[in-house]
């Protein structure tokens, strides 16, 4: 008897890395929204800056829409670097906190409870790049 383990196949792993990256954008605009509305941020533009405490500035948005659009391509050339960039994006985001002052600012505990998500998800998005990266099917 052979033990077999279950394998995900690239195209659930695309698909869930397109969701993750979609759930990722909605995060970063309620997140903006909950900082406008708190005080946090004098604009929407300011609360999707590079100062932002509870969302992604517009540069990593874009880029991870980019990137997960690379990412799900078939063409391995393409899909490679993108997946491996997206991943690093993931972590990179965790630790930006450390050195923007993003865990450090003053936040209301359901403000700290919505940036820890949105940093897990960030990681988990992470995760799913580097599980397709090397999922890929070798051509």
């Amino acid at each position: 008897m052979s033990a077999t383990t279950p394998t995900v196949k690239p195209a659930a792993l695309s698909t869930a890395l397109v969701a993750g990256v979609g759930v990722l954008l909605a995060m970063d605009v309620a997140g903006a929204v909950i900082s406008l509305s708190a005080g946090l941020s004098p604009t929407l533009l300011d609360a999707l800056g590079p100062q932002a405490r509870l969302s992604a500035p517009i540069p990593m948005m874009i880029a991870q829409v980019l990137l997960v659009a690379g990412a799900t391509r078939r063409r391995r050339g393409i899909a490679v670097p993108a997946s491996a960039l997206l991943a690093l994006a993931g972590v990179l985001a965790f630790v930006s906190g450390f050195y923007d002052g993003g865990y450090a600012a003053d936040l209301t505990t359901g403000q700290r409870v919505f940036q820890i998500a949105l940093v897990t998800a960030h990681l988990g998005v992470g995760v799913l790049a580097a599980f397709h990266l090397v999922r890929l099917p070798r051509r």
